[in-house]
């Protein structure tokens, strides 16, 4: 399936699913208003097979759904998401299942208010987890493998004949395969530098490579500069990011207006205190050119665990 579309057919399958169920609500509407409510009219046995159909596209829709459920990449907001999304997509393919067993049980007989106000109903249903599962891609950014990164005033889709050219200031999104050497004294090394210096407990490094008044914000709180992250949350950092493997999955860097932006996604595994750690890291740094090149401005750290079935 992975091959057919990556990294899920659901997507596909779902269009199906929705506009046969919508279609064919709306064709048992038209129907009961022209007052032709009986075997013998051509749109009520088309919006009979359209609502056939739908159920079955409901169910190929639903088996590649719970396939994605619980193997695409996510963290806690997105599962949340997920699951109102799936809950809703149960929901709606039990009603729609029903219509349709009423509508096989009842076929020669007249179309009623009921049956129409019903279908109404589910096609309101369907309408509703189409856009949470929207929702899931477009605000979470579920299955999406790489996200478009924007510099300047952005992309007006006008290419006339000039190509497809977004300037000199275009971010890069790169994939773990791209990420293993970037280009010295580049905002992606000065992120690399400063991992390593946080995994080899080296102060001095760190220092090096930040503003006197960098910002950096995790676990809740906010630190306003290194001599405040050093005494308070650096050692622990050093200790904790010593004891895990750390394997980055995905890098942004956004660079425009004199500043550059590199987002990491990473997931991290080891034992620290007697604790399995099993996560996933999201990591935002701003860059801000000095003499020295690139250093850091600010830091924001987040995480959640993973757990076995669910790859958060």
């Amino acid at each position: 399936m992975e091959n057919l579309i990556h990294p899920n057919i659901h997507p596909v399958l779902v269009h199906f699913a929705y506009g046969l169920t919508f279609t064919s609500a709306l064709a048992y509407v038209l129907v009961f208003l022209r007052g032709v409510r009986t075997g013998g009219s051509g749109l009520l046995t088309a919006a009979n097979w359209m609502l056939a159909f739908a159920v079955l596209f409901i169910a190929l829709t639903i088996a590649a759904g719970f396939q994605a459920y619980y193997t695409v990449d996510h963290d806690g907001p997105s599962h949340e998401a997920m699951t109102t999304h799936r809950n809703w997509a149960l929901g709606t393919a039990s009603a729609v299942l029903s219509l349709a067993l009423w509508r096989w049980v009842g076929r020669k007989s007249p179309l009623g208010l009921p049956y129409v106000f019903a279908m109404v109903l589910a096609a309101g249903l369907i309408s509703v987890t189409g856009w949470w599962g929207g929702s899931v891609v477009y605000k979470h950014g579920i299955g999406v493998e790489r996200l478009p990164a924007i510099s300047g005033e952005g992309h007006d889709h006008d290419h006339g004949d000039e190509g497809h050219d977004h300037g000199d200031e275009e971010a890069k999104s790169t994939s773990s395969a791209e990420i293993l050497s970037p280009e010295a004294g580049s905002p992606a090394a000065v992120v690399e530098a400063f991992a390593a210096a946080l995994k080899a407990g080296d102060a001095a490094a760190l220092e090096a490579l930040v503003h006197p008044d960098i910002l950096i914000a995790e676990s809740g709180g906010v630190e306003r500069s290194f001599a405040e992250y050093a005494g308070h949350h650096m050692p622990a950092d050093m200790e904790f990011m010593g004891a895990v493997d750390i394997t980055l999955k995905n890098r942004s860097v956004l660079e425009a207006a004199g500043m550059a932006t590199v987002i990491s996604e990473s997931r991290l595994h080891g034992t620290v205190d007697g604790k399995t750690i099993h996560a996933r890291m999201m990591e935002t740094m701003v860059l801000t050119p000095s003499e020295q090149g690139w250093r850091i401005a600010h830091i924001h750290w987040s995480s959640a665990p993973l757990t076995d079935d669910h790859d958060h």
